[in-house]
């Protein structure tokens, strides 16, 4: 296979968000040698994945798509080393929980990934910063270029490399980079299959003032062995049409509860019964058929709707050991399975087919239409602390980003070593203090 064709991104990346995928990866090491392995192990993984030196540049066909360039960053544009030493003391980090706001003001990424709407935009940076008594490792990769997944699988590359000095441990293979399958099988789509797309209409309100909110990043943290007693109880109240739900879809329901709680500004009987919409992101890679290799390198996802009850979303958002409604939590959370399950590799195909045909695809985004704004992101099966990085740096303690300036919907971070989870929101001050209160009530919280 070409590496040319190997590298070419498919149409379901030219409608990502212009924007990086980040993490800051925190390490208790500070092994003089850090540096050098980070160095000599990204040097390795850039020979599997060359697309890491490219840039992400406008294409004029379609309008509004994106195409990778040839390689031409060296390995010290991808990774250079900060020192923090005299400033930032890594245990001080730990002792306040590693919380968003302790990361604010710290100057931990690369200065030039800002905005990634321009072209040329930089596929991938690392900045490693060395503090008192551990590392902070700041990645970013090109969202046009990867999605989570792919992020945690390029992270898996590099930790190999770090660890062994090769990609064979985790038998990496060259078919992670092959984006040409997803448009071979965007040929034959069944005609009646819905198209899970929507065009953004141009917005004058980026032009209009808005009022400045008093803006809290915080994370909540939900008990891995509640979740799991909580499933077992929940699958026995499915209404019909569900057979089962996972973890993860009552974890859903149980966020999208404390969201609408937390916003309702006050409480109306009269809107109990209207539903409400949420947007959900499915990882698409074993959808495909045949499917995609579970550790692709480019972006295979695609957006779907679930629709709930309001009451039942209060009686969540509301819960406490003695008012738990197993009922609600069961309809919520089934809805949530049924939207899963109704993003198929027939639905894919078909938003690349359209997209293929299209002469610009600007305003086209993943969704079946615009509204509503609520959505909920999951890494949780990113697997980053599995990795093992090697003698010097050993495993991350901690996942993290600095607060948001900007009001953000809940993301499920990287399941924790005990299974424990956490989610990072970015909301008002009284919307977060309202979600602290029904949290503290909550038998979920860790």
């Amino acid at each position: 296979m070409e590496s040319q064709e190997l590298s070419q991104l498919s149409p379901l990346e030219w409608i990502m968000p212009r924007s990086y995928v980040s993490q800051i990866l925190c390490f208790p090491s500070s092994n003089p040698r850090i540096a050098q392995v980070l160095l000599d192990g990204l040097a390795g993984t850039l020979r599997d994945v060359p697309y890491l030196a490219s840039r992400v540049v406008s294409r004029d066909h379609p309008k509004g798509s994106v195409a990778l360039s040839l390689p031409r960053d060296s390995l010290s544009d991808l990774f250079r080393v900060n020192s923090l030493l005299t400033t930032v003391d890594y245990n001080t980090l730990k002792s306040g929980g590693f919380k968003p706001s302790l990361f604010d003001g710290l100057i931990l990424s690369s200065p030039n990934i800002n905005p990634a709407n321009t072209s040329p935009s930089p596929v991938f940076r690392a900045v490693l910063s060395l503090v008192n008594g551990g590392c902070l490792l700041w990645v970013s990769m090109h969202h046009s270029t990867a999605d989570i997944t792919a992020f945690g699988s390029l992270l898996k590359i590099w930790a190999s490399y770090c660890r062994t000095g090769s990609s064979e441990d985790i038998q990496f293979d060259p078919s992670w980079l092959d984006r040409s399958a997803i448009v071979r099988q965007s040929h034959d789509v069944p005609a009646d299959t819905p198209l899970l797309l929507h065009k953004e209409e141009s917005s004058n309100s980026a032009s209009q003032p808005s009022k400045p909110q008093n803006l809290e990043t915080h994370f909540f943290r939900y008990s891995a062995q509640y979740l799991k007693g909580l499933k077992v109880e929940v699958n026995k109240h499915l209404p019909e049409g569900t057979t089962w739900v996972s973890t993860s879809d009552i974890l859903t329901a149980i966020i999208w509860g404390s969201i609408v709680h937390s916003e309702d500004a006050v409480a109306n009987d009269n809107v109990a019964d209207e539903t409400c919409l949420m947007r959900i992101a499915v990882n698409c890679r074993s959808r495909f058929n045949p499917p995609l290799p579970k550790n692709y390198l480019g972006a295979a996802f695609g957006v779907t709707l679930v629709n709930a009850k309001r009451a039942d979303l209060i009686a969540i958002g509301t819960a406490t050991e003695q008012t738990l409604s197993l009922p609600a939590i069961a309809n919520v959370a089934a809805s949530v399975r049924q939207s899963v399950n109704f993003m198929d590799g027939d639905k894919m195909k078909a938003i690349v087919k359209h997209l293929t045909s299209q002469q610009d695809v600007t305003n086209l985004k993943l969704c079946q239409e615009p509204a509503p704004r609520v959505a909920v992101v999951s890494w949780a099966d990113q697997g980053v602390y599995e990795l093992d990085w090697g003698a010097e740096l050993g495993h991350c303690e901690a996942v993290r980003l600095p607060s948001f300036k900007a009001k953000r919907y809940p993301v499920v971070f990287p399941r924790l070593p005990n299974g424990d989870l956490e989610v990072l929101v970015s909301f008002d001050t009284e919307t977060v203090k309202k979600w602290k209160a029904a949290y503290d009530m909550s038998p979920w919280k860790a």
